[in-house]
């Protein structure tokens, strides 16, 4: 079995579902680099308070994690969005089974139907399941993230715990920032998380 860690930077950004709502652009993995930078800046301007937004507690617990894991850099995937999550999946033969142990605000199992293979952020997990059904699948959430699918509620293990990763082991660590649902202002603390995954002595 193949273990992959998923991180979605998100999941550590200090603020409520409500708060997402009312100060957050809406937006998808499908807009336009200068348009988001553009809705960012109106809601900045909009919500003063915005900039007060921190990370989570749990964001060093896990930068420690992953500084311990010692991944080596072939075996670790970084991208603004989850969608690009399918490069590393695609490298994992068939005949391995995949468990995937997502840390996440959302749970990604939601499905657009746009037709093809189209993968993106919010369907990623639906797709890989439709792909590979024997994936084993556990979502580290927030307390109020939401855990509703199109079918009613996410059909996996899910648990807001992400502690309980303590002594497990993975073989990728994938990690995206997902900029529509993270305030610009946190990048350095996605960039910081990212390079704790690469120890010096395996770069």
């Amino acid at each position: 079995m193949v273990g992959i860690l998923s991180i979605d930077f998100d999941y550590f950004i200090d603020a409520s579902s409500a708060e997402r709502d009312l100060y957050f652009p809406v937006g998808s993995d499908e807009i336009p680099k200068d348009r988001l930078k553009s809705m960012w800046k109106e809601r900045y301007l909009k919500y003063p308070k915005l900039k007060e937004v921190g990370v989570i507690d749990e964001y060093y617990f896990l930068k420690n994690f992953l500084h311990l894991l010692n991944i080596h850099k072939k075996h670790f995937y970084k991208a603004d969005t989850h969608k690009y999550i399918k490069k590393l999946i695609d490298i994992i033969p068939w005949k391995n089974q995949l468990r995937i142990v997502n840390i996440d605000f959302h749970h990604d199992y939601y499905h657009y139907y746009t037709g093809g293979d189209n993968y993106n952020c919010g369907n990623w997990l639906r797709r890989l399941i439709e792909e590979r059904p024997n994936t084993k699948v556990r979502w580290i959430r927030r307390k109020d993230s939401q855990i509703n699918s199109l079918e009613g509620e996410f059909p996996f293990e899910h648990t807001t715990d992400i502690k309980s990763i303590a002594n497990e082991t993975f073989d990728y660590v994938f990690i995206c920032r997902s900029p529509e649902w993270s305030p610009p202002h946190l990048r350095d603390k996605f960039e910081e998380l990212a390079r704790a995954v690469i120890r010096p002595k395996t770069a």
